[in-house]
């Protein structure tokens, strides 16, 4: 039987011919001694199979698979988390690059955290223009009581979506049912996912600058319009996520009633067809 790897990469690959090889670079250059890669490339016309490909005959901790229908940004990380069969997963994404010991520290950061869930990083971003910024996520850090950790992440206090590309425990991550696309489709996903995620247990930040994420300017977040309509649909979905949870009744009211509160006052009111959109929450950011 084939054993499992301690640590496996899941990377959820589409049109990034022209960018993708340093990410499988970074992820063969990892020191970690136990780990895999697993790249699932979504149905596109470039040549990201083929390069993936032939960067798995070079470094057979890689395996390469080919989706024969478009899955979707969700659907194709679904797919992944369903492939693994590691204690410690993460999503590696086609435009950030890790550093080498990016695997070893946040695996470390887990064993010495047994009431985590997950572990990240700080990251430094470029974006496409060159802008260049430093993401740190503090807002978790200490917080012991689940229902404090889902406030916090819920109303997206601090950078939230920071901990998106961090190492995490497969196996209460998959009592979740993965990434859910909701009235928006797919506008910051990951948020619901990382609201259920920070129920489960504790977020342990690295304070080292270990990822580095390049935006293009194709990537999924570029192209959202940021709209109030897309921020009610996601709200919606961290309530459903909510009631979905094992906390107690008393503890999900706590938080129904914040989130609620938010919900009533940000309601999309009904436009004419040929009015203005209404302009983007100013309070809120989302990435994927």
């Amino acid at each position: 039987m084939e054993r499992s790897p301690a640590v496996e990469a899941l990377l959820p690959a589409w049109q990034a011919a022209e960018f993708i090889q340093p990410t499988l670079d970074c992820l063969s250059a990892q020191t970690h001694k136990d780990f895999a890669v697993c790249v699932s490339v979504d149905q596109c016309d470039d040549e990201t199979f083929a390069i993936c490909q032939r960067h798995a005959e070079f470094d057979k901790r890689f395996r390469v698979i080919q989706q024969e229908r478009r899955l979707g940004y969700s659907g194709n990380c679904n797919f992944l988390l369903g492939q693994s069969k590691a204690e410690y997963v993460l999503f590696a994404f086609h435009d950030d690059i890790l550093a080498p010991e990016y695997f070893e520290k946040l695996a470390t950061a887990l064993d010495a955290h047994p009431q985590a869930v997950l572990s990240y990083s700080d990251v430094d971003v470029t974006h496409a223009d060159g802008g260049r910024e430093h993401w740190v996520y503090t807002s978790l850090e200490g917080i012991a009581s689940r229902v404090k950790r889902g406030d916090r992440v819920m109303m997206g206090r601090g950078l939230w979506w920071v901990p998106n590309r961090g190492l995490f425990r497969l196996a209460p991550a998959r009592t979740i049912g993965g990434l859910k696309p909701h009235g928006a489709g797919e506008f910051a996903v990951d948020w619901p996912w990382l609201f259920r995620m920070s129920l489960l247990g504790e977020f342990v930040r690295v304070p080292e600058t270990l990822c580095f994420k390049f935006y293009k300017p194709g990537s999924l977040s570029r192209g959202w319009r940021y709209s109030e309509e897309q921020f009610f649909e996601v709200a919606a979905a961290r309530m459903r996520e909510l009631w979905n949870s094992d906390l107690t009744s008393e503890e999900k009211l706590k938080l129904a009633v914040r989130l609620s509160e938010w919900m009533v006052a940000h309601q999309p009111q009904p436009r004419r067809p040929d009015s203005p959109r209404p302009k983007s929450l100013a309070s809120s950011k989302a990435e994927t």
